[in-house]
């Protein structure tokens, strides 16, 4: 146990590492292009990171989680071999399909066609990227997964400081172009790294295969669907019926939180594999230990950070908010900020074990549930309450989604803990 626990450690802190090389690049890449584009032009830029967000919550869904769960499950290296290859078809055909729909999209809004290609072969290649990256935690390959972030990001830097150096404006086609070379190695040199050959199988195998997961996957979308409506239902709501204004305020309270997401993605791509495995072999004991220690270590992460919140606050008001929400109750705001980003990022253990378990059904059940109490409690709120207190609504539909997802999580133990077969492959391999 203790081996295993310090072995998931090693594997969080490479994926953690990976998470932030490029977080930070996107920070300072943004920061670069606010000061540098124009309006319009960062705004289109804008538009694209967040659609390349969106798209990789829907290729999680229609591929890489239902098939990197079922890849944890392979005990047999041939049988894992033959998977990756029907599967990486499957997501190299979907990142090819959200490609052509987003530069289409993009060509009829923009009516730019570099700025629309370019903006479509980013969100494809990232798409591709992230399903390559869960592919090698499956492979409990942390190094290889980190090795893209960090290919990915210095790779891209190249292209965007040669330009600068020439003395040449930077524009959205440039910058666009360069994360998609940074996408294109950092999906190559993992699976260099690990001596993988590029196997794409254009068979009628394959379709069948991914059929077998289809009702997972049809599971796991809708769950991806009502979640985005969960996640972002606030800002929809309050940014329609109180206007964008109004909204900055709680944008700005989000942010000062954002710090704790890059840990969470880690344990996510580090941690549903171990799980899928432990359920596998019946470790009830590993389970029940690894969920209970990262559920602590969370939630007193978030404390810390609130407590930091909270310190440096005189610093942040006076230098950083100024006076610009200085109606917008503020200490409210960032309370009820902190309470839901905490419910949410607790509830992502359960959520991982859930899906570890293949049970995507219990989780769109909750992401329902969720989307549905947060919504109407925030309209409630915004119809008879402030702005700021409409978070809590925000902060209810957080807790039905976590507390659907602890129950479902607590069943999955017990019956692991009394050695049933909960889970068993459910993918024939024949080679």
């Amino acid at each position: 146990m203790a081996r295993d626990i310090t072995t998931l450690g090693r594997n969080f802190l490479l994926s953690l590492s990976g998470e932030g090389v490029q977080s930070g690049f996107h920070f300072a890449l943004n920061l670069l292009l606010i000061r540098i584009l124009s309006a319009y032009d960062f705004g289109v830029f804008a538009i694209v990171f967040v659609l390349g967000g969106i798209s990789l919550t829907y290729g999680n869904a229609l591929i890489s989680v239902p098939a990197t769960i079922e890849l944890a499950r392979q005990k047999s290296t041939r049988a894992f071999d033959y998977l990756d290859a029907v599967f990486g078809t499957v997501a190299f055909l979907i990142s090819i399909a959200i490609a052509v729909i987003i530069a289409g999209g993009l060509w009829l809004t923009i009516g730019i066609g570099s700025e629309a290609l370019a903006g479509g072969a980013f969100v494809g290649s990232w798409t591709l990227r992230n399903h390559i990256r869960a592919v090698m935690f499956a492979r409990y390959a942390p190094e290889a997964a980190t090795l893209s972030h960090l290919g990915y990001s210095m790779t891209a830097v190249i292209p965007i400081v040669g330009i600068l150096v020439l003395g040449r404006a930077l524009d959205v086609t440039s910058v666009l172009t360069a994360l998609v070379i940074g996408n294109l190695v950092g999906c190559y040199l993992p699976l260099r790294l690990r001596g993988r050959p590029t196997r794409l199988r254009f068979r009628k195998d394959t379709k069948r295969r991914y059929q077998r997961i289809w009702a997972n996957v049809a599971w796991s979308l809708f769950g991806t669907a009502t979640w985005n409506v969960q996640g972002q239902g606030l800002m929809f709501l309050v940014a329609s019926i109180a206007g964008p204004a109004a909204y900055a305020p709680i944008a700005a309270a989000t942010v000062l939180f954002n710090p704790l997401r890059p840990a969470v993605a880690a344990f996510v791509y580090v941690f549903r594999p171990d799980f899928v495995r432990a359920l596998v072999e019946r470790r009830s004991r590993h389970l029940i230990v690894v969920s209970s220690v990262v559920s602590v270590i969370i939630v007193s992460g978030c404390g810390l950070v609130g407590i930091a919140i909270w310190l440096a606050w005189p610093y942040l008001d006076a230098h950083i908010f100024g006076n610009k929400f200085a109606g917008a109750s503020m200490p409210l705001i960032l309370a009820l900020s902190g309470v839901s980003a905490t419910i949410y990022l607790t509830y992502t253990v359960p959520l991982t074990l859930v899906q570890a378990a293949g049970e995507f059904k219990a989780v769109a059940i909750a992401t329902t549930i969720g989307a549905f109490v947060g919504i109407a409690s925030i309209l409630f709120l915004l119809a008879n309450f402030s702005v700021a207190w409409s978070l809590l609504g925000s902060v209810l539909g957080e807790l039905a989604c976590g507390i659907y997802l602890v129950v479902a999580a607590a069943r999955i133990l017990q019956d692991a803990s009394r050695s049933a077969a909960t889970y068993t492959p459910n993918i024939a391999i024949s080679v």
